[in-house]
């Protein structure tokens, strides 16, 4: 039986588990939206390389007719990735 001392908040009560739940999970969606920047940032930096990457290589044929097939490819695929990106880091706000 709980004394008229005994906090409301103390580790035993339901008031006091709900409150350390509820902290926990705090923490946790913090955690989950730090990662979930960290992955986004780490997937930006990915496409922009790989589109970097094919630019390059079409550039180097020669082929102006490459260049420019590659050049609308990575148009649209950044576009996607930038899309992709946005709508998720607005999601972990």
């Amino acid at each position: 039986m709980a004394t008229s001392t005994q906090s409301k908040n103390a580790p035993g009560t339901l008031d006091g588990l709900f409150e350390r739940t509820t902290d926990a999970q705090e923490q946790f969606a913090a955690a989950y939206r730090k990662a979930g920047h960290a992955y986004l940032d780490s997937y930006e930096k990915v496409v922009d390389r790989a589109i970097e990457l094919e630019l390059k290589l079409a550039d180097s044929t020669g082929q102006d007719w490459l260049k420019g097939i590659v050049e609308t490819q990575t148009n649209f695929a950044r576009e996607v990735a930038d899309t992709y990106a946005s709508t998720a880091r607005t999601l972990l706000k």
